[in-house]
């Protein structure tokens, strides 16, 4: 399972800026250009220093953020952009990912659902392109905790995740035969079960 970019933080209040737009009292206040010392830029509107409002940012590493912010953090929708081609589009709060949001990774991955704290947390599906399966239900802190793993070849394991990987009882439904397995993982060792015939 891929991993999220974490090289993401914004110049806050950098004193080595230059500023294009409104200034109130030496501060710059209202729609303007800021160019950073790092070579960082932002494209939208100060309020008395601080971002607010519609913005664009873009990182000297070619990186962008095109979005909302509130008191100078990314606040409200927005989408983030790696040079890898790897993007974050959906709700943020207080400069973190919070909410509901799409994350494709630089591998072709791609997580739909929800997210706390810059980790995917809450209901969400996690699509692997290699493998073309799925995990769809319930992420805690970052991980899988439960739900589905979806086989491209319809066959379904359900039941409780340690670290992304199966563990505790669950049950394998089979697609061609209709059958359903219920057992156990065990140090990620399946114990096998009972067979229950659903025809």
């Amino acid at each position: 399972m891929a991993n999220e970019e974490d090289d993401d933080a914004e110049e806050q209040d950098h004193p080595v800026m230059t500023w294009s737009g409104g200034v109130v009292d030496h501060i710059p206040h209202g729609q303007g250009v800021a160019t950073y010392s790092n070579g960082d830029s932002f494209e939208g509107a100060y309020d008395m220093g601080k971002k607010q409002g519609p913005g664009l940012y873009k990182f000297a590493n070619g990186a962008t953020f095109n979005g909302e912010y509130a008191d100078n953090l990314r606040n409200g929708r927005g989408t983030l952009s790696y040079p890898d081609k790897s993007s974050y589009e959906g709700s943020w709060k207080r400069g973190k990912k919070d909410g509901i949001g799409s994350y494709t990774y630089a591998n072709g991955d791609l997580y739909k659902g929800e997210w706390l704290d810059d980790k995917r947390h809450g209901k969400g599906t996690y699509y692997f392109k290699d493998s073309m399966s799925q995990f769809c239900g319930a992420w805690a802190l970052g991980n899988f905790a439960n739900g589905e793993w979806i086989h491209r070849d319809g066959n379904i394991y359900e039941g409780v995740f340690a670290l992304n990987k199966p563990q505790g009882p669950g049950s394998f439904k089979f697609f061609r035969s209709n059958n359903l397995l219920h057992g156990e993982y065990v140090d990620q060792k399946w114990s096998s079960g009972q067979f229950v015939s659903l025809q």
